[in-house]
């Protein structure tokens, strides 16, 4: 068998070399043993609210005009790709302003504790008042080394780092999956902080649940740079299945 013959074998180990050594830097928390289990956690903390954030404070009565008072956007349509938020924006002061009851302070406060403190002032005046309360511009951005980058809207009162990383489409296979980036501003002060997927105490960080306008961002990894085409980054593959035919071609003669 000629040198050249060895070359598809050759190939073939180390592609399929490469594939089993890069294996767990692609998976996330290696050090969890078992598939199955429980583990105890630090329960999240409430969101709380920050200035600049913006909140849809609903307020319910029997009286029809008096809900519409406190609630003018009721009923109301918006122009198509209007996509302003309607609601109470909290000022530098960390203050709102509501019809009737006025200033109300709710910086730091959890959106439990600003409806119960608004259903108490509405209770002086009218009486079976119905209050729910809800952050409404609740925005993650997620950059760097992902399927999709970009600013993504939080439906509900907490998400993730890893429901942040499923609305981006996850990493792609060169990313850094060690060193996560988390970008946090709270009254003016940035703060950094890096998580590793690789670690399932990244599940207890304080940082693993994300806060208003967080940043994530994803580095790349060290093959990055040669990894900028669909093509080059299914070369492995594509060089795995042409030394798969030519070994079973040579064999076959």
């Amino acid at each position: 068998m000629g040198s050249r013959n060895y070359l598809p074998i050759l190939l073939l180990l180390v592609v399929i070399f490469t594939g089993c050594s890069s294996t767990r830097k692609l998976t996330y928390f290696n050090d969890i043993a078992k598939i199955t289990g429980t583990d105890s956690v630090n329960r999240p903390s409430q969101l709380k609210v920050q200035p600049g954030d913006i909140l849809q404070i609903t307020i319910t009565t029997i009286d029809k005009d008096v809900s519409l008072l406190f609630n003018p956007n009721i009923g109301s349509t918006t122009t198509a790709g209007n996509n302003i938020e309607q609601g109470y924006l909290v000022d530098s002061s960390g203050n709102i302003t509501l019809p009737v009851i006025g200033k109300v302070y709710v910086k730091d406060k959890t959106t439990t504790t600003i409806t119960s403190e608004v259903a108490a002032e509405l209770a002086k005046n009218i009486r079976n008042a119905y209050v729910s309360t809800r952050l409404i511009n609740f925005r993650v951005s997620v950059l760097g080394d992902v399927a999709r980058p970009g600013s993504y809207k939080v439906t509900a009162e907490r998400a993730t780092l890893l429901d942040a990383l499923s609305m981006a489409g996850d990493l792609n296979t060169t990313a850094r999956r060690d060193d996560i980036m988390i970008i946090r501003e709270t009254d003016g002060i940035k703060t950094y902080t890096s998580l590793n997927l690789n670690d399932s105490k990244t599940l207890s960080s304080p940082y693993y649940y994300l806060s208003n306008n967080d940043v994530i961002y994803i580095k790349p990894g060290p093959n990055r740079p040669f990894a900028t085409s669909r093509t080059i980054q299914l070369l492995p593959a594509i060089l795995s299945l042409i030394s798969l035919a030519t070994t079973i071609i040579i064999l076959s003669k």
